[in-house]
């Protein structure tokens, strides 16, 4: 019963956690959808006037099949963090795990005018269940973006780091926002914790879940910057 209450809850929070930037992922959808659009009804009507000549429509199929690609990397990102997958780990490497990940929040992250900084070793591997690692990752994003927006500060930056260590892998999330106040890191990992608000508590309880599940250990650091 147990574990069934925690994979409700793993699957609940993959809701939560892409819904936060659902609005921005449609936008995104559409620019490509909508530029597709465009380009097939110029085709069609210089097909129409017998206008159409081969550099133009070699150049209009290739921003076809480019905002096709584009589309269909968002959808994939999506589908592999939703994706009921059985609990297999496999090895993946990590900058292409980031990757994906930046290709969802990217649009929250450019309209909320935040950097995102990579300092990821190009090697990193991991041997992980990868749509559980993909969704601790967009939560600690998510959470981020949350502490940044309510900011003043005019360069906001969420870094993302990840390298080998003696003890196996560390990754890291950071941000330059305002820190965690000393009550709330009491209870930060805590399930439903009266004191976490906006994405924290669940969340972070989950992400607690899945990386000990994977014999790892999370936890959070205040520093100067």
């Amino acid at each position: 019963e147990r574990e069934s209450l925690i994979n409700s809850l793993l699957k609940a929070n993959k809701t939560v956690a892409t819904g936060a930037l659902s609005a921005s992922i449609a936008h995104e959808l559409n620019q490509p959808l909508g530029a597709t659009q465009l380009n097939i009804q110029f085709l069609q009507k210089k097909l129409a006037d017998g206008e159409i000549n081969p550099l133009a429509q070699k150049e209009v199929l290739e921003t076809l099949l480019a905002d096709n690609q584009r589309a269909a990397n968002i959808i994939r990102s999506l589908r592999s963090i939703f994706a009921d997958e059985k609990l297999a780990p496999e090895e993946v490497k990590f900058t292409e795990l980031i990757n994906s990940i930046a290709g969802i929040a990217g649009p929250e992250l450019q309209m909320k005018q935040i950097q995102l900084q990579l300092d990821v070793d190009q090697n990193l591997a991991l041997q992980i269940h990868r749509s559980e690692l993909q969704q601790v990752l967009l939560n600690l994003i998510n959470n981020a973006i949350l502490a940044l927006s309510k900011s003043s500060i005019e360069d906001k930056c969420i870094v993302i780091a990840g390298k080998y260590t003696e003890d196996g892998v560390e990754v890291s999330v950071s941000d330059n926002g305002p820190g965690i106040s000393d009550e709330s890191r009491t209870h930060l990992f805590e399930l439903l914790s009266a004191s976490t608000h906006q994405g924290m508590g669940l969340g972070l309880w989950l992400c607690k879940h899945i990386i000990q599940r994977h014999g790892g250990k999370i936890w959070y650091e205040s520093v100067p910057s």
